[in-house]
């Protein structure tokens, strides 16, 4: 009897350890996601000097879509149908045919600073969206830690200083319909029954593909191969961060909610702007420390989990384990006799 009971109690330490060894590999791999995807912004930058837009987002998806095919070939898992299948073409409509459509379409009359901006509204976004499907509970915290974050965003791209330049109220409908794709796009993901991010990705990546290359060749752009080696790097580049990006956000949102994945556009901006000092020789302002804190403030809010909401949940947890120790002792105790 006396060495049943430390085998029974180690189970839920070893599994609370578990637990925060995962919550950090979650956290490192959203940080990591974030820097990326920072680098990224760059890398368009580098190949849209060369490329038309919609034809490289095209390009750069359907390549990453090849990689996932090869990943799920090998591992020889089953692919999707029904309503699994249903689910990976709806988030390849709204995360990457639409939003990258709109978002490159915006682009061409928003000036980069305040897209960054309006692309900083996903996590609001997904907040709504996740409410009104059900899957999360509505939280005014969540949204004032997005508001501070997005001033901070604002203070990052000077935006309100008199330097703001001149954009298109189209544009502008366009980068905000992109914000609402990408939420849209994580609150599938979570309404959907799950599959393999290789799965999910592969057939994503190629509705994505398919629907920006139909966009290109309808706006009349040029589809070339790349001559400068610059280009060749910038897509090689985006091509792998594509596959290394959206496999940790699935990873990432597996583990976390929707809203709290979502936090990584609010984040982006501030390794965009660093690597694009070193790299693109664009200035870094006093306003990016100011802004920076006010981002990090904001995300730090929205994303930490209720105290309250968390308690309850450990507090019924521990009841639970409680219990069914108990009813294993009273079980074993019966046996014995």
């Amino acid at each position: 009897m006396d060495t049943a009971e430390p085998a029974e109690t180690s189970g839920p330490l070893d599994s609370g350890h578990s637990a925060r060894r995962g919550g950090v590999l979650t956290a490192l791999v959203f940080t990591g996601a974030v820097v990326v995807t920072g680098g990224n912004a760059v890398a368009i930058r580098v190949s849209n000097r060369e490329l038309d837009p919609l034809f490289g987002a095209a390009a750069r998806f359907a390549a990453a879509a090849l990689v996932f095919v090869v990943i799920m070939a090998l591992s020889g898992k089953a692919w999707p149908r029904g309503r699994q299948l249903a689910g990976a073409l709806l988030y390849g409509l709204l995360n990457f045919g639409l939003a990258y459509g709109f978002i490159y379409e915006g682009l061409r009359t928003v000036h980069a600073g305040l897209a960054q901006i309006i692309l900083a509204s996903v996590p609001l976004a997904t907040i709504l969206l996740a409410a009104a499907f059900g899957l999360e509970v509505f939280s005014w915290r969540r949204v004032l830690g997005t508001v501070v974050a997005l001033g901070g965003i604002a203070v990052v791209s000077g935006i309100g200083t008199g330097g703001a330049p001149q954009f298109s109220i189209p544009g502008v409908v366009a980068i905000t319909a992109a914000a609402v794709s990408v939420g849209a796009g994580a609150v599938v993901v979570k309404r959907f029954p799950p599959l393999p991010i290789a799965a999910l990705n592969a057939i994503g990546m190629a509705v994505g593909a398919g629907l920006l290359a139909i966009a290109s060749v309808a706006s009349g752009e040029r589809w070339a191969v790349p001559a400068a080696p610059s280009t060749w790097v910038a897509l090689g580049f985006l091509v792998v961060s594509t596959v290394a990006i959206f496999a940790a956000f699935l990873f990432v949102l597996r583990r976390w909610s929707a809203s709290a994945t979502s936090y990584q556009f609010l984040l982006i901006p501030i390794p965009a702007v660093v690597l694009s000092a070193l790299i693109d020789a664009e200035p870094l302002t006093p306003g990016l420390a100011v802004g920076g804190l006010l981002v990090l403030a904001g995300s730090w809010a929205g994303m930490r989990p209720g105290k309250g909401r968390s308690t309850g949940r450990q507090t019924k947890s521990a009841t639970m384990i409680s219990t069914s120790s108990r009813r294993m002792s009273r079980s074993r105790s019966s046996s014995r006799t």
